[in-house]
């Protein structure tokens, strides 16, 4: 394995200084640095150990949460209603696909178990700890299909809202879609953490809950609950041993609506960070976007926020919150240097999702497209978005 130091140290030639809000308010210097060239002239003197050849990278984008509240299913009516079905969310999703398109490695969070075709839809129970038990339609991983992501956590408190069955029916959705997942699973042998590759670069990522909605499972293996950083210092060494270059986290928290993260979940991220060798950490849960911040030298997205959810509206209580229409989409590209270390550059994009049509944009994107054809309404809604989501997160693209 790579020494932790060496892999996310600054990187060498002209730096331009990125300032990142941190949730003290205060600003982080992050070092970003223009790329090393020339490396296959004959003259470039290359030390023991290192290759000569262009760097390889890989560029990732990660989202918030996907739910599927009455607003969402409203939503996937009316697509499905546009195509002679009976849900299709492809439209929804549809203005994130060419930001996506950008990426080798698009991944969503889907905090629902998705259902059958034809299945039942909605909330289907009230959980033992209170709220609501949720499955979300088979039609919604073909939407995520269609807005670009090709890979998705699924580790979540609501991910056995369903039990085994709802495991098990996600996770063949997902695959009919061509979307690869890692946080539950139909076998033990899915369970195990497994690395793969995208492109020339091999990637490892893991996906955990940190509490649950429902009585856990009798095999833990179903649905990767973690209560101790041992676990997932555990996996991540078990994916540098099969050869990742890159190691992604992704962390469901338990507490909601939050500015900042608690004491509990940074000491979490600093002893895993700390422990194992993570090149990024995506936080999901509080339905609020939270800062971004480096941690023993990686990347942590705190919180992603919501990439699409019924919540917004006055009638639902504490999630009416407008917080809850904002989301990130977490920007980071990886390079590797010559000597086989890898340097992490982290950005963020604004997703908003549109408290009416549930539709979800890339906010600074669309506000400079004229030719989209948005209403007054919905620019001014991406620009309230968007100023909300820079007084947590700045810059965003």
């Amino acid at each position: 394995m790579k020494g932790r130091e060496r892999r996310r140290g600054r990187p060498a030639g002209g730096a331009l200084v990125v300032a990142i809000v941190l949730a003290s308010g205060a600003a982080l210097a992050h070092t970003v640095s223009a790329l090393p060239v020339a490396l296959s002239d004959p003259a470039t003197v290359v030390a023991p150990g290192e290759r000569l050849g262009p760097p390889r990278s890989l560029n990732v984008s990660a989202g918030g949460d996907i739910l599927t509240e009455n607003a969402v299913l409203d939503a996937g009516k009316r697509g499905g209603a546009a195509v002679g079905g009976r849900y299709n969310f492809s439209h929804v999703f549809a203005p994130l696909a060419a930001v996506n398109a950008g990426v080798d490695l698009a991944i969503c969070h889907m905090e629902l178990p998705i259902g059958r075709p034809g299945a039942r839809v909605g909330a289907v129970g009230r959980s033992p700890y209170g709220g609501n038990l949720l499955i979300a339609p088979y039609e919604m991983a073909a939407g995520a299909q269609a807005g670009g992501f090709n890979r998705c956590s699924t580790a979540s408190n609501h991910s056995y809202d369903t039990g085994f069955s709802g495991v098990v029916s996600t996770l063949d959705a997902l695959d009919a879609a061509g979307i690869s997942h890692t946080g539950t699973a139909r076998t033990p042998e899915e369970a195990v953490p497994q690395a793969f590759d995208v492109g020339n670069v091999r990637v490892g990522h893991v996906s955990y809950t940190r509490y649950t909605n429902t009585v856990r499972p009798s095999s833990a293996w179903r649905q990767n609950y973690v209560s101790s950083s041992s676990q997932v210092v555990s996996d991540v060494q078990a994916l540098r041993a099969q050869g990742a270059d890159i190691v992604i986290v992704s962390v469901h928290l338990s507490q909601e609506m939050l500015r900042s993260p608690l004491a509990r979940d940074r000491a979490f991220a600093d002893a895993i960070t700390g422990g194992a060798d993570i090149d990024l950490v995506v936080h999901h849960g509080p339905h609020v976007v939270q800062p971004l911040e480096m941690v023993n030298g990686t990347p942590v997205y705190w919180s992603t926020g919501n990439m699409l959810s019924g919540m917004g509206k006055p009638s639902s209580g504490r999630y009416a919150d407008q917080r809850t229409l904002d989301g990130l989409l977490a920007m980071v590209q990886f390079v590797e240097r010559p000597n086989g270390d890898w340097d992490a550059y982290p950005g963020t994009i604004a997703v908003c999702t549109d408290p009416v049509t549930r539709i979800v944009r890339p906010a600074r994107s669309s506000l400079g497209d004229p030719s989209n054809g948005l209403s007054q309404r919905e620019r001014n809604e991406l620009a309230v978005c968007l100023q909300r989501t820079e007084a947590v997160v700045s810059p965003v693209g």
